[in-house]
């Protein structure tokens, strides 16, 4: 009769409790503070905004409360806690800039990342970050440029050509996402590693890395709609794979590693990036151990491979969706390119001013960083009043912004390069209006990289070949849900010469002349 009393206690005294957290936590998550100052989405007793959120996907439950409530809501996420949001270019620049050092890389994102990106740059704070910008930022001089990083691209950009020209006779279809991202990832490992991953010659055979980085991605995206990934990865078949793909992915660049230490040449060439950090040392004096070079090596890889070949993806498909801006671009590369030069240079690729926009047109609408988060150090206060308390989160959504009236417009959702050539600031505008490669003192090291990569490969292709999508496919393609912003499925098209599509241009014309 005691036992059965005992446990009719602790019972009761649950459910108690229970009835207390309800009634003081009634629509937002467990330990979250109310924020009646602010509007936003209403939650469920407890577990907040967690139900909402994970059936739609972050990106897409940001833009709907952007629309909804406003560029400044709020809501409540487990394990972020609470969650203020600042889609406006005023508050993203307190954040990014004027109060840069009072918001840190939150500690659970940290953690959501940390077995595949480590300590590396993405995912360091303080004087660890300092140290990896200082010395990438090596990488990215003007004579670095003109030197390798152009060259590296211009024998990768003769690959792609060459690869287009037997899709264009043998009319196949292929995955021009897929493509690109074999094109940056050989760009960048011979930049940066001084390694050919060889991932173009071989077009027909699936990348492993490519494989395990991009599942990875998405099980990091997971984490963040699943507060309890740490319990539920350990028995799950998403949780095993995981674990596999992160050793796979750490071998990985250790044999890099080892291979740079047990090549004399490799060590020679002063400006090979991971030579430059394996020769770096920090305060105390001590040499990079291969930890840390090793998530040095994961976290380049993902800038230097995925950025860019996205936003190529995401471009080439809007260009295919307009043939009228297609036809300006195409345009300006004639202009501008010739069968003599085919491939732009370091020297001419300002010149192509409208790829430029068109390219920045498609960040706007596509960033490859959807979405960021920092965590407030101590109190502060937003340029509008609104204040942030120590351990908030906040949280913007570079696509989102991208599709807001209030900063873009009421053409906002429309894919317009003009907007780019036509504004005040043209195609410098501001950082914390235009957000996709960051802001203040993160802003990327590689914009001018990726940007002339971008342009180099996109002027050459465009000025040979004319691609058309697949029929059936979905318009616009759905984003996959992951830390970056990858097509969900396959861009399947067919390619043309262009002369072959002049010359039939030409007939056409002729027969419509004869039977007139």
């Amino acid at each position: 009769m005691e036992v059965i009393e005992i446990i009719t206690a602790i019972f009761v005294g649950l459910l108690g409790i229970l009835i207390y957290l309800v009634i003081k936590y009634p629509d937002r998550c467990i330990g979250t503070r109310p924020r009646t100052d602010l509007d936003g989405p209403k939650g469920y007793p407890l577990i907040g905004n967690l139900l909402e959120i994970h059936d739609k996907g972050l990106v897409k439950f940001m833009i709907e409360t952007l629309i909804k409530y406003g560029p400044n809501a709020t809501f409540s996420l487990p394990g972020l806690g609470r969650v203020i949001t600042i889609n406006n270019p005023e508050c993203i620049e307190q954040i990014l800039k004027t109060n840069f050092e009072n918001y840190n890389k939150s500690p659970i994102v940290h953690s959501i990342v940390y077995d595949v990106l480590g300590d590396g740059i993405f995912n360091a704070n303080g004087h660890s970050w300092k140290m990896q910008r200082k010395l990438s930022s090596h990488l990215f001089n003007g004579r670095k440029f003109r030197e390798i990083i152009c060259v590296v691209f211009k024998e990768e950009t003769e690959i792609v050509l060459k690869t287009l020209d037997k899709f264009a006779r043998t009319r196949e279809t292929f995955d021009l996402q897929d493509l690109f991202f074999r094109f940056t990832m050989d760009s960048f490992g011979k930049i940066t590693l001084g390694l050919d991953f060889n991932c173009l010659n071989n077009s027909k055979d699936p990348v492993k890395f490519a494989t395990s980085f991009d599942f990875a991605q998405r099980v990091m995206n997971n984490r963040i709609e699943n507060p309890f990934w740490k319990f539920t990865e350990l028995f799950t078949e998403e949780g095993r794979k995981m674990r596999e793909v992160c050793d796979y992915l750490s071998t990985f660049a250790y044999d890099i590693i080892k291979k740079h230490r047990n090549n004399p040449e490799a060590s020679k060439d002063h400006g090979d990036i991971l030579n430059i950090f394996m020769n770096a040392q920090h305060d105390n004096g001590e040499k990079l151990t291969d930890k840390e070079l090793r998530d040095i090596i994961l976290n380049f890889i993902i800038a230097g491979r995925d950025t860019t070949a996205q936003a190529l993806s995401w471009m080439m498909y809007n260009l295919m969706a307009d043939h009228s801006i297609e036809e300006k671009l195409v345009k300006e590369v004639s202009s501008l390119l010739t069968p003599e030069n085919p491939i732009s240079n370091y020297d001419n690729i300002k010149l192509f001013q409208y790829t430029q926009a068109v390219f920045y047109e498609t960040l706007r609408l596509h960033p490859v960083v959807p979405k960021n988060v920092k965590v407030c150090l101590k109190d502060d206060v937003l340029p509008n009043g609104i204040p942030i308390y120590a351990g908030d989160i906040v949280s913007w959504s570079s696509w989102a912004m991208g599709r807001d009236e209030r900063t873009w417009g009421n053409d906002a959702r429309q894919f317009n390069p003009e907007r780019f050539l036509n504004s005040e600031d043209g195609l410098k505008p501001s950082q914390y209006k235009f957000n996709s490669f960051n802001a203040g003192p993160r802003l990327c090291l590689g914009q001018s990289f990726a940007t002339v990569e971008a342009i180099m490969l996109a002027t050459a292709v465009l000025r040979q070949f004319k691609f058309e999508m697949v029929p059936g496919q979905k318009c616009p393609p759905d984003y996959a849900r992951s830390v970056t912003l990858p097509m969900k499925d396959p861009l399947l098209v067919k390619v043309k010469v262009a002369t072959e599509i002049i010359n039939q241009t030409y007939r056409n014309r002729k027969t419509a002349e004869n039977h007139l």
